[in-house]
């Protein structure tokens, strides 16, 4: 592959594993929707997906509901198990170096804005992005497409006139991406579960950040 015009990078599972803080949080907050009997391996495919997709129509649960949930895990989360994570090897020099380079950096999560802006200042790495894209408090912006979009329009930049990779751990960021016809790399270290990477098409899968850095031309 050669080196973008833009790099969108996705946040939990691709830059930052930050599984401990959310399982714990979601954890505490699922007596809210009576499903606190749910595994961690079931819980762990929570992470990628919109919460709003998860809970209203896996789970057949209710907008009221919903409300009620994400306000009992924000209490948790925000209150310090956003910043239960690690950053994976070799990322934080990879983001260092595409942060310095010509070539535009924009985090894409789902995540919420404020939220993912604390994880980078907490991590030193917030300096090296150009923009930090992602969901809105009130859950607007969810899912991956929207998220590309407004960070690729936020840096100026028309999605049909740039070659653009977006990188990420789950198949929404792949099909995100393939959305606006842009390419994408998966990242295997993240959360997707066994054959979702390869089932969505990535134009690469890597293993290692090294991996990564060559997949992207750096």
């Amino acid at each position: 592959m050669h080196r973008p015009d833009v790099v969108l990078l996705d946040l939990d599972g691709t830059i930052t594993d930050s599984i401990p803080g959310i399982l714990r949080c979601l954890r505490l907050a699922l007596p809210i929707l009576e499903l606190d009997h749910i595994s961690n391996d079931e819980l762990q495919t929570w992470l990628g997906p919109p919460l709003r997709v998860t809970v209203l129509e896996r789970y057949g649960r209710t907008e009221t509901e919903l409300d009620a949930f994400v306000q009992e895990y924000r209490t948790h989360y925000f209150g310090g198990g956003e910043y239960e994570f690690e950053v994976f090897p070799g990322m934080a020099d990879l983001v260092a170096d595409i942060g310095s380079s010509e070539v535009p950096l924009v985090l894409a999560t789902a995540k919420p804005i404020e939220s993912a802006e604390r994880v980078l200042t907490r991590a030193g790495l917030i300096e090296h992005f150009d923009f930090v894209s992602g969901t809105e408090l009130d859950l607007a912006r969810q899912d991956k497409p929207a998220v590309i979009a407004y960070g690729l329009s936020s840096i100026g930049r028309s999605i049909d006139q740039i070659d653009a990779v977006v990188v990420g751990d789950r198949k929404e960021d792949v099909l995100g991406a393939r959305h606006h016809g842009l390419r994408a790399v998966g990242v295997a270290w993240g959360y997707a579960v066994p054959g979702e990477l390869e089932a969505v098409g990535p134009d690469r899968i890597v293993t290692t950040a090294d991996e990564l850095r060559s997949a992207l031309g750096f």
